[in-house]
């Protein structure tokens, strides 16, 4: 009987032990599953974080690019602008009627450069632009068509002359100072556009 109690005590006692045991492993498997979550979590953040600063990177690589060479494209000069004075008047002969045209023109370049050799050669800018507005019809002129060709041939004109004369001064520095031409090549200045500032027609 003394010995019957003794085993169940001990059943009672084993009882204890085992569901403190199965509760230390319950404990121990949720720390392991916490800790592997907690250790997911930081390899997605160093993995997230490592990749866009990487982004960042070349991103700040590009614009960086981006700036230089746009900081070593110089930067447009100002516009100039030339009114051609006096103003070009021209006379046409529609079927047997005396019509005209009064045209004020200005030209725009941004070397200063160019106003030099634009005064210089003026008298065949202005004959260029004359033979040429003589040659036009008098219709086409009164479409927005018309004067915008007229417009682009006008700046052709004046860009051949002054490309003409500058290169004929380059060649007599040249001849002067060989060497520092060859060291300084750049691009010859021009006039950009001409403008029509007035432009009737009767």
């Amino acid at each position: 009987m003394a010995a019957g109690k003794k085993e169940d005590k001990d059943d009672k006692a084993a009882q204890p032990d085992a569901a403190a045991d199965e509760a230390k492993q319950k404990k121990k498997k949720l720390l392991m599953f916490i800790g592997i979550a907690v250790l997911l979590v930081l390899i997605s953040v160093g993995a997230t974080f490592f990749i866009v600063s990487k982004m960042m990177a070349s991103k700040h690589a590009e614009e960086g690019g981006e700036a230089s060479s746009e900081a070593s494209e110089p930067a447009a000069a100002p516009a100039i602008y030339y009114p051609l004075k006096p103003s070009f008047t021209v006379n046409y002969d529609v079927n047997g009627r005396q019509r005209f045209l009064q045209a004020e023109l200005t030209l725009m370049y941004r070397d200063p450069a160019v106003l030099k050799t634009l005064e210089l050669h003026m008298p065949a800018v202005r004959n260029g632009l004359v033979m040429l507005l003589s040659n036009q019809v008098f219709d086409e002129l009164q479409t927005t068509e018309g004067k915008e060709k007229l417009r682009a041939a006008a700046l052709q004109i004046v860009q051949d002359i002054i490309t003409k004369e500058e290169a004929a001064g380059a060649e007599k520095e040249k001849e002067k100072d060989s060497k520092e031409k060859s060291k300084e090549k750049k691009a010859p200045a021009n006039i950009e556009q001409v403008l029509f500032t007035q432009f009737v027609m009767q």
